[in-house]
């Protein structure tokens, strides 16, 4: 049995990049690093992994404040069940808030801060030193009389000089194609209110956004394609498309490369950007040399939801990028606040009026959610000094400042939550199921395309517009039950939750009965080949 110099534990819902860098940037060195995907409910496992291959350091991702409790279960699991690693952290909240880590997770011995491949070999090399290793720059860790943070690490100039990200020898596959999340930069140039990306990068200085060379991006993508049958690539920069006049460059440079190493007709690739990234002649570029699917941080559709959460965009700006996508027939999923802190019965309005208008063709799926104040952001700052703040560590929350919005929140979590967030809600199987259709409409020409996706487009206009209207029916009920406090207005809401979950069920059949008709043989015909692009 070969021990292994460090294990990571964490969230794999798709490749966990900042972990699988760092692994490779170990393996470089030639230290041995191992991930083992985190699961809740699923502890022994882990034990069973580590205590298999004895490791020096566990590292865990606490990418996200809200699983904070998650991995505070699990770690002291480890702990009761003689795990006697060092066990350090990293991600967002830990770099921001080592303190208030280490006094929920005690059983921690180090915190790794902000961006962490060279923190992490210093870490692993020097371990058996601890006069040397509490000394390492990017590190903060407990003492007999508290918590000593060392001096930030400078981030890495030059992320060419990195290796390519470590992989599994089973990529994931959708419709039959194999794909592979990618990472073009670093940083983002703008400052959302409610985003933590600026803060963990700010902190040690340098340049806001770095970026790979194309080159270097291209010859990643060439070797998945060409060793790995990977056809899908999805980035998850946090500004692919920024519009600055050197990443604009940069694009052309990237497309270039593309077209250099043959790959335009055989791969296909997913951005996130903002709505004023896009420009009809750059995205139409960009889809001719692959792109197929954008992420859109929207987050609002009105004037005050955009100004509080710091978009720096309009309305009529939201509303353009979408025409000007849907245009070029690419695919788009959108992030939406429905409530933040700034949230009143006129901008619910504004904001439902918005949806209707872009999602009642269904071209793509809506959901909604709350602004939630993270750790580290200026929104979490403004709450907290304007005694808004409420909830715990892990979970920080907000009121508003209404009653009745209070309860209208209340209504719609209670509603729409399963719709909205639960793997299973026709939400999350609309939106893969219309993932799975651009796939199958690039990659497999012989599909009934035209058929599928005229009935797949008339169940998710169908979901957007009843959760449309029952939002704006549940607004005035909220308002009646605050005003008369009646018991009516009670059986009112009861009676639109069911209208609303009845047509889910409704439409959750009607999604099984359009897989069982077109997917069933089209997955018996996938399963013949890895995938059959190269048949065409």
């Amino acid at each position: 049995m070969k021990s292994a110099d460090i294990i990571f534990i964490g969230y794999e819902n798709l490749e966990n990049l900042g972990l699988r860098s760092m692994i490779s940037y170990l393996h470089s060195k030639n230290f041995s690093a191992e991930l083992v995907a985190f699961q809740p409910g699923h502890k022994y496992e882990i034990l069973k992994a580590i205590k298999k291959k004895s490791p020096s350091i566990v590292g865990f991702s606490l990418i996200f404040q809200y699983t904070l409790h998650e991995f505070k279960e699990l770690i002291r699991y480890l702990r009761k069940n003689s795990i006697h690693s060092h066990f350090t952290a990293g991600g967002h909240f830990p770099s921001i808030e080592p303190a208030l880590t280490f006094e929920l997770i005690p059983e921690l011995d180090s915190i790794v801060r902000f961006e962490g491949e060279q923190t992490i070999v210093d870490l692993v090399n020097n371990l058996s030193d601890t006069d040397k290793w509490q000394e390492i720059a990017g590190l903060a860790y407990k003492t007999g009389s508290g918590i000593k943070i060392n001096d930030n690490r400078p981030l890495i100039e030059d992320l060419d000089s990195l290796p390519f990200l470590f992989r599994d020898e089973h990529l994931e596959t959708i419709a039959g194609i194999k794909t592979a999340s990618m990472l073009a930069s670093r940083g983002c140039l703008n400052n959302c209110s409610f985003c933590s990306i600026r803060r963990f990068y700010g902190n040690s200085g340098g340049p806001l956004r770095r970026v790979r060379s194309p080159q270097s991006v291209v010859s990643e993508m060439s070797d998945l394609y060409h060793q790995n049958n990977v056809c899908y690539f999805l980035f998850q920069d946090d500004d692919f498309a920024n519009r600055s006049t050197s990443q604009r460059i940069w694009i052309m440079k990237f497309l270039e490369e593309i077209e250099k190493q043959n790959l335009s007709k055989n791969i296909r690739w997913k951005i996130s950007c903002r709505v004023d990234d896009i420009d009809r002649e750059t995205f139409s570029r960009m889809k001719d040399h692959g792109l197929s699917y954008v992420y859109l941080g929207i987050e609002s559709g009105n004037s005050t939801g955009l100004q509080t959460l710091n978009k720096g965009v309009t309305v009529e700006q939201n509303l353009k990028a979408i025409s000007i996508l849907k245009e070029l027939g690419i695919g788009i999923f959108i992030g939406f606040m429905l409530f933040d802190p700034s949230t009143t019965d006129l901008t619910i309005r504004e904001n439902l009026a918005f949806l209707r208008t872009i999602g009642s063709d269904g071209y793509f799926s809506i959901d909604f959610c709350k602004m939630l104040p993270y750790a580290g952001t200026p929104i979490e700052k403004v709450l907290r000094e304007s005694g808004r703040l409420t909830g715990t560590l892990a979970e920080p929350d907000y009121d508003f400042t209404g009653p009745e919005m209070n309860i209208y929140f209340y209504l719609v979590q209670k509603i729409f939550s399963y719709r909205n967030f639960n793997n299973e809600g026709i939400v999350n199987s609309l939106i893969i199921l219309e993932f799975e259709f651009r796939l199958i409409k690039e990659f497999y020409p012989d599909f009934p395309i035209i058929e599928f996706q005229k009935e797949l487009s008339g169940l998710i206009a169908r979901t957007n517009i009843h959760a449309i209207d029952t939002l704006e029916k549940l607004l005035d009920i909220a308002y009646a039950m605050e005003l008369h406090h009646s018991s009516e207005n009670g059986n009112e809401a009861i009676e639109l939750a069911e209208t609303e979950w009845k047509v889910e069920f409704e439409i959750k059949a009607a999604i099984e009965n359009l897989k069982n008709r077109y997917m069933s043989d089209f997955n018996a015909k996938a399963s013949l080949s890895d995938h059959l692009w190269h048949v065409r």
